[in-house]
């Protein structure tokens, strides 16, 4: 039940009984009033009659007779009696209120304001009188009366009804208003504010009401900023009671202890911890607050994860720890990547000493063919020219033998040469990284004539050491073997630029060819293994490789080598 309704029929039901005790009193006054005037009426009219009598004799046949039978009449009339006279015969005369009354009365309202009277009985000289209350025409009366007192009240009752109706709307109306902003903040929506009133106590509520929404509102939006982090973190997030139970866990949590169907209740230094797990379990037992403790954890599969566990705990206002909050982070990938990352510096390490070996290998093998077999193929080919000059005019065979001789030296030595070339270029070591490039870049137009070869440097070229020089060498060349055989170029631009800035000093390679381009793959396959080479060797250097390439639109190679330690400037 409403409090409007509650109140509507509170101050009603005051009102019901205003009435019912007005009625009462009403019909209470009435009745003593009837009574009275009945006991009244009945002394007066036996008064009345003894002093009409008095002094006569009552006879049936004379005119006090008459008169007194006219007398009796009227005063059963007039004062509602019934009026009985009688003589030593019986009853001579009988006065009859009249029967006929303006509005009837209910027999209930008689019943109660009837008068508790017993007769007037009365004798004088030869006879008596008895005299009964009759009081319909007063009770009619008082009826009427109470009737009309009773309408006034009703109406009395509505009119003031409905103004506490309308009285009571009005101040709960505020209320009301109070009603349906609580009612919002039950159904989530916590921007209800209310208005200022003119009540001030109403006023006061709408404004501390007003403020504790602010404060709620806040603090909602603050618990789901806080739900939607803790849901959505990487780390599995557990809250633990004074127990050590875990009470919360958020996804990550259930995803980590997969082998566990419920977390719910579970003791967190019950779980299958490897490594520290007595130091893990001290700190749980004792609401320690640690920052990123390792350990390892085991699972149904005997798979191990990797772990950092952090812990920090939770204390009541009063400073009474109520449990604790535990973070895990699976670094497992961290810790294989960290692990890989290691691999691939040991392997780069090997390669680079590798590459350095083969270079040195290749340096000393083309030391080994110029020195050794060029002065065996020009020792050869000296004496196969005495041989071709002395037997020019004796012996014609020997003669050609010795010119097939000299021919097969020259072409030997020709091939020696290229081998070499390729194995070590001399002008690498004599004249300088910018002498090679422009030696090979001229050897290719030589080679492919069909094909436009250009080639831009800028800055100081030279003074760099043997692995600069070399990467820079085997990058060009591979790049531009790679644009000859598969990209069906008719441009192909090579440009080493040595850049100096106030922080840092690089050089870059840049080789792009306008042939028919490629899809770019992550050059594990076997067709990729050149490019995979210069990667190796641009990033054993600390360099940066970068390809583009599209289908129809040529190659595009980037290589960005660091400068610093690696270079060796000139001495001016």
């Amino acid at each position: 039940m409403s409090l409007k309704l509650r109140a509507n029929l509170f101050f009603a039901l005051l009102l019901l009984l205003s009435m019912l005790g007005s009625a009462v009193i009403l019909i209470t006054n009435a009745k003593r009033s009837v009574e009275a005037e009945v006991i009244s009426t009945m002394d007066a009219t036996a008064h009345i009659i003894t002093v009409t009598l008095a002094g006569g004799a009552l006879a049936r046949d004379t005119s006090v007779s008459e008169h007194m039978h006219e007398l009796v009449r009227a005063l059963s009339e007039i004062r509602s009696l019934h009026i009985l006279l009688f003589d030593r015969q019986g009853l001579m005369f009988e006065g009859m209120p009249d029967r006929e009354l303006a509005v009837q009365p209910p027999v209930w309202f008689v019943k109660l304001l009837f008068p508790d009277v017993s007769p007037l009985s009365k004798r004088f000289g030869s006879g008596h009188m008895v005299i009964y209350p009759a009081p319909l025409m007063e009770i009619s009366e008082r009826w009427q009366d109470v009737r009309a007192i009773m309408a006034l009240g009703m109406i009395i009752f509505v009119i003031v009804a409905f103004l506490i109706y309308w009285g009571v709307g009005w101040v709960i109306r505020p209320l009301q208003r109070l009603l349906d902003a609580l009612a919002g903040f039950e159904r989530g929506d916590l921007h209800m504010r209310l208005p200022r009133f003119s009540l001030k106590e109403m006023d006061q509520i709408s404004q501390s009401f007003n403020r504790v929404g602010d404060a709620l509102e806040q603090s909602s939006t603050e618990n789901r900023r806080l739900a939607m982090l803790v849901k959505q973190s990487g780390d599995a997030i557990l809250s633990l009671d004074h127990a050590g139970y875990i009470t919360f866990c958020n996804a990550a949590a259930e995803r980590l202890f997969a082998d566990i169907p419920n977390l719910l209740g579970e003791s967190l230094a019950s779980m299958p911890f490897q490594q520290d797990r007595n130091s893990i379990i001290s700190v749980l037992n004792g609401f320690e607050s640690v920052e990123n403790l390792e350990t390892t954890l085991k699972r149904s599969n005997d798979e191990l994860l990797s772990l950092l566990i952090s812990t920090v705990p939770l204390t009541e206002n009063d400073g009474c720890v109520a449990g604790m909050i535990c973070t895990l982070r699976d670094i497992t990938e961290h810790k294989q990547a960290e692990k890989a990352r290691a691999q691939l510096y040991e392997t780069r390490l090997l390669t680079n000493h590798m590459n350095q070996v083969q270079e040195a290998e290749r340096r000393h093998l083309a030391r080994e063919l110029h020195d050794e077999l060029g002065q065996c193929l020009t020792a050869i080919k000296t004496d196969a020219v005495l041989i071709r000059n002395r037997s020019e005019t004796t012996d014609n065979k020997i003669f050609q033998s010795a010119q097939a001789i000299i021919d097969t030296a020259s072409h030997i030595y020709d091939v020696v040469h290229n081998m070499i070339t390729r194995l070590r270029p001399s002008p690498l070591d004599d004249l300088g990284l910018m002498a090679t490039l422009e030696e090979s870049i001229s050897k290719w137009q030589q080679r492919q004539p069909d094909i436009h070869f250009n080639l831009i440097t800028e800055g100081q070229l030279n003074g760099f050491d043997e692995s600069t020089n070399m990467t820079v060498f085997r990058v060009v060349q591979e790049a531009l073997t790679n644009a000859v055989r598969h990209s069906d170029a008719e441009n192909i631009m090579v440009s080493v630029i040595r850049d100096k800035n106030e922080a840092t000093e690089q050089l870059t390679i840049n080789i792009r060819d306008d042939g028919k381009g490629m899809v770019v793959n992550d050059f594990h396959s076997d067709v990729d293994f050149g490019l995979l080479g210069m990667r190796e060797r641009a990033q054993s250097l600390g360099g940066k490789f970068d390809l583009q390439s599209q289908l129809g639109a040529g190659v595009n190679l980037t290589i960005t080598i660091p400068l610093g330690v690696n270079v060796h400037h000139e001495s001016k």
